[in-house]
């Protein structure tokens, strides 16, 4: 467009419209009304120009079939905005557009359109373009089975980045690289029997019986509930020092539109972290769980045919800027689960955005429980098997990073008891 007098103009109509704050596990931006809805004169222009002069423009140079039906939105990302890894992928989009209205933005301000390649399962890899929010520039881009993309994280206090987006829409296409859900798949262990000196390293308060009842029926009432001052003192400061080691070795894990975080390799462990997790997966701590959650987490006597017993998984992971987890329909479901988690490094609490465990309602907008990382404090939350949760995206504005044990614990059960328990949530 060559009269940038009409963008300027066409801004304020725009800014005179009311955003609401949109935020979820993959973005945080807002964003305004359907602009189909909205009648006024130079945004009425802007809708006209999509539909009558865009939309041919684009069957002609693409070969893609389009239909008069053109989405419009205006968008704001202001300071720590951002928009996570994802396709577009919805309905009959068929080409995706952003005209961008803000100006004098220099790179230095972030906010940029990335897009990523993929690798040979059609799974996004890594950011090979970057576009920058240039006023006055209009990009499309085909949506497909592989047009994984993000808006990078805003890091200027003070502007604005403001853009007209959306998507022309038409008949989709048999695709033919359909790109499967990526499922990590954590492996289970049962319980370790033995001598794990849960007693020495486990604050000698939880072994208090009176103390674990009243746990117990905080639990039973909330389905959650934080343990502070957790471990021996000493011990957990040993084990935020071997975390920091240089010893271990990290390994980033994706892909980028489910997951990005580091996890260690599990040769490079200290002794310290490995006693931790051996604790963790022991006897004694499953029996110490089923004490203070009265969850049926001590294996059975009698474990015959159709008997499961208790086990768990876990991961440790190290968290730092820029990284988070999304929701996905490959998360596992239709299981109970208690998912136990500590922290360790946690400096600057304040000044952390982002990091946390969100607990959320299967198709639901609603939060049931947030996991803030705390010092020293062991985080237990039942979930049921329509509860998801993901890590909230970790702002640019922190500089250090934090480690964490998450480990999750299954119940003993039988095939069919394990379909009839009661709906509970965080």
């Amino acid at each position: 467009m060559h009269d940038t007098e009409y963008l300027k103009e066409l801004k304020e109509e725009l800014l005179d419209l009311e955003f609401v704050k949109k935020q979820n596990d993959l973005y945080q931006y807002h964003q305004s009304c359907d602009l189909s809805v909205v009648n006024k004169p130079l945004i009425n222009s802007l809708k006209q120009f999509l539909v009558e002069e865009c939309c041919a423009w684009l069957e002609m140079a693409t070969n893609i079939k389009l239909n008069k039906k053109v989405s419009v939105t205006c968008s704001s990302y202001n300071y720590s905005d951002h928009l996570l890894c994802h396709d577009d992928k919805c309905e009959d989009r068929r080409i995706a557009f952003i005209l961008y209205l803000s100006e004098h933005w220099s790179p230095d301000y972030g906010g940029s359109l990335e897009l990523f390649n993929t690798d040979d399962s059609g799974q996004p890899k890594e950011v090979v373009k970057t576009i920058w929010p240039t006023f006055n520039r209009l990009v499309f881009f085909e949506v497909m089975c592989k047009s994984f993309h993000q808006v990078a994280e805003v890091g200027v206090i003070d502007r604005t980045r403001l853009s007209v987006n959306g998507w022309f829409h038409g008949p989709l296409p048999e695709c033919t690289n359909i790109v499967p859900n990526i499922n990590i798949g954590v492996p289970r262990f049962p319980p370790i029997q033995g001598d794990s000196s849960v007693s020495r390293h486990v604050n000698s308060m939880y072994f208090d019986p009176e103390v674990q009842e009243q746990i117990r029926s905080s639990f039973e009432q909330d389905s959650e509930i934080l343990l502070p001052d957790f471990l021996d003192k000493d011990f957990y400061k040993e084990i935020c020092d071997c975390l920091c080691s240089d010893y271990l070795s990290w390994e980033l894990k994706g892909p980028p539109n489910h997951r990005k975080y580091e996890t260690p390799c599990e040769k490079t462990l200290p002794l310290p972290l490995t006693k931790l997790v051996q604790l963790f997966k022991s006897e004694q701590f499953f029996k110490l769980l089923g004490d203070l959650t009265k969850l049926e987490l001590t294996p059975s006597q009698n474990n015959g045919p159709g008997i499961m017993i208790p086990q768990c998984s876990y991961e440790v992971q190290r968290w730092q800027k820029g990284f988070y987890t999304l929701l996905s329909d490959d998360h596992v479901r239709n299981e109970y689960a208690l998912d136990v988690i500590i922290h360790f490094n946690v400096h600057n609490v304040k000044q952390l955005q982002g990091g946390f465990v969100s607990y959320v309602a299967h198709d639901a907008d609603e939060e049931l429980l947030t996991v803030v990382p705390s010092y020293n404090a062991l985080a237990l939350a039942y979930r049921d098997k329509d509860t998801l949760c993901f890590v909230k995206y970790i702002s640019n504005v922190f500089w250090e990073s934090f480690h964490v044990l998450h480990f999750t614990y299954y119940e003993t059960s039988t095939a069919s008891n394990s379909e009839d328990k009661t709906e509970t949530t965080p």
